[in-house]
């Protein structure tokens, strides 16, 4: 049986923030700042905002170790499936795991400039960890998955 790709459009979620103020403000900051990389296609600046050893998967078996393959692998997504799209990160939950460790769930996906949604077909849940290492935020792990229903850049103020 096939895949049914939902046409609605994700449910609306309140952000839940369990984190203090200036720690919440830092992992927000690191998601603006990769939205702002990959706009610009710029996958030297985007693996910066992730640890050396970060570990990320991605739906397709794709499965990177450290910021190099991170690097490389977005630079070639910037060339093809994901050449001059926008990226939306909407922040739905972000708790401590313990000491200097943030989760974050989000949703969103890659979006062509001028685009009222994420399509179903791109659309994701993201799974984030940070670590606060030498002082600063860094992410540490990310993974996502299919949402399959479409996401409403106006529903998360864009």
């Amino acid at each position: 049986m096939a895949d049914t790709i939902s046409t609605s459009a994700v449910r609306s979620y309140e952000t839940k923030i369990s984190v203090r103020q200036e720690d919440a403000a830092a992992i927000l900051s690191i998601v603006k700042r990769l939205a702002a990389s990959w706009g610009d296609s710029d996958a030297d600046t985007l693996a910066k905002l992730y640890a050396d050893d970060a570990l990320v998967a991605l739906p397709g078996d794709v499965f990177l170790r450290g910021r190099g393959e991170i690097r490389d692998w977005m630079a070639g997504a910037f060339g093809g499936k994901w050449k001059g799209t926008q990226v939306l990160g909407v922040p739905l939950e972000l708790r401590y795991l313990g000491d200097g460790l943030i989760v974050m769930f989000s949703h969103g996906g890659a979006y062509k400039p001028g685009a009222a949604e994420v399509t179903a077909d791109d659309s994701i849940r993201g799974l984030w960890v940070f670590a606060e290492r030498d002082g600063e935020w860094t992410i540490v792990a990310y993974e996502n998955t299919p949402v399959r229903a479409t996401i409403p850049l106006a529903q998360a103020g864009r």
